[in-house]
């Protein structure tokens, strides 16, 4: 197959396009030929509500465990949130032990923000004060969870005359430029744990070939 500019590719017959690679290069054949096979309206819409959610790898039971968890999901749903240039009117926070247990409980609490926001920080201190109305003693928590709902794009937002947005988009921009360039999580609030005791144990994690450079296999000849 000697393919190695977009005219080799056209000359492709589409089946053998598809059969050969994927619908996508078929598509791209397709395209190259004239034939339209996507439409401009069928472009993937942004989410209207973006969730962050998991089961924890070791039951959380006191309150600081709780409130780095909960910190730790909203770091993760604000992160996507600001890629796909949207912020959130109101903040959806969920606590629950397991469904196994002998008596399932379930906490929810719902916060509203006086201007749209996506800034980790801003929704943090508003964790800070929500998260007490999830903990309660003897509750051994198994799945912890942040909802962003209310989404609104950052460029059709409008502000309030009398609530400034304390958004500050140089520092999360910042933060977001360093996590994409050197991994994840290698700039995280204070309030999201270091030890992280409760997070999902990894040890049984499939390697990431494709996605990190440190999960790439050695072949030694």
């Amino acid at each position: 197959m000697n393919i190695k500019t977009a005219y080799d590719l056209a000359q492709m017959p589409a089946g053998h396009a598809r059969k050969q690679f994927s619908i996508e290069i078929e598509r791209t054949v397709r395209e190259l030929n004239g034939i339209e096979c996507k439409q401009w309206d069928q472009a993937r819409a942004d989410k209207q509500q973006i969730f962050s959610t998991r089961s924890v790898g070791e039951r959380i039971t006191d309150f600081n465990s709780l409130l780095q968890a909960l910190s730790k999901h909203v770091g993760i749903a604000a992160a996507k949130a600001r890629a796909q240039g949207s912020s959130c009117k109101s903040m959806l926070l969920f606590a629950s032990n397991s469904p196994f247990d002998d008596q399932p409980k379930s906490f929810k609490t719902l916060i509203h923000f006086p201007c749209a926001t996506n800034s980790t920080v801003e929704m943090t201190q508003a964790v800070s004060a929500a998260a007490p109305k999830l903990f309660r003693e003897g509750v051994r928590y198994y799945k912890i969870g942040v909802g962003l709902i209310n989404l609104v794009c950052d460029k059709r937002q409008q502000f309030d005359l009398f609530n400034a947005p304390k958004a500050n988009p140089a520092l999360m921009q910042a933060l977001d430029g360093i996590n994409f360039r050197y991994g994840r999580d290698t700039l995280f609030l204070a309030a999201q744990g270091i030890e992280q005791k409760w997070a999902m144990r990894r040890e049984l994690l499939s390697p990431q070939y494709t996605t990190k450079w440190d999960c790439l296999p050695m072949i030694k000849c």
